[in-house]
């Protein structure tokens, strides 16, 4: 993500991001006993807002943000989930073929929300773990 905030936004701004970090909404993600990422949600009144999603370089691609996602359908699935990201973002695709639509567009930046779908329960396992979270 550093890229695309150097890129979109000038550049990364460490007190801005400490100020959003709240720990309270943190969950790790650790994979075999080593960290591999974080998740923030916040919840909102009528819908969960996925502020951040981070995971390693060396964890992408291998499956664990869909896990991620399918944790917060399954434990949130009676409310919408919301995000932002940028629309060159990679992440992006992933979140559309997981059921996420666009809701606005602010230049680069794309305000997107899966509904929820009642119809649907899973029930699956993973390897990675969230520890401290709200999921």
């Amino acid at each position: 993500m550093y890229n695309l905030f150097c890129k979109h936004w000038g550049g990364w701004v460490p007190a801005e991001f400490r100020k959003g970090f709240v720990v309270e909404n943190i969950a790790m993600v650790i994979i075999a006993g080593k960290r591999a990422g974080y998740l923030s949600v916040i919840k909102e009144p009528l819908s969960i807002y996925i502020d951040n999603i981070q995971l390693s370089p060396a964890w992408q691609g291998q499956g664990i943000g869909t896990s991620l996602l399918n944790r917060l359908f399954d434990t949130h699935s009676r409310v919408s989930i919301r995000l932002t990201t940028f629309e060159d973002n990679p992440a992006k695709r992933l979140y559309e073929r997981m059921g996420f639509v666009v809701l606005e567009r602010n230049g680069m930046t794309v305000k997107m929300e899966k509904r929820p779908n009642k119809s649907v329960h899973r029930n699956r396992s993973s390897k990675l773990v969230l520890v401290d979270g709200c999921l």
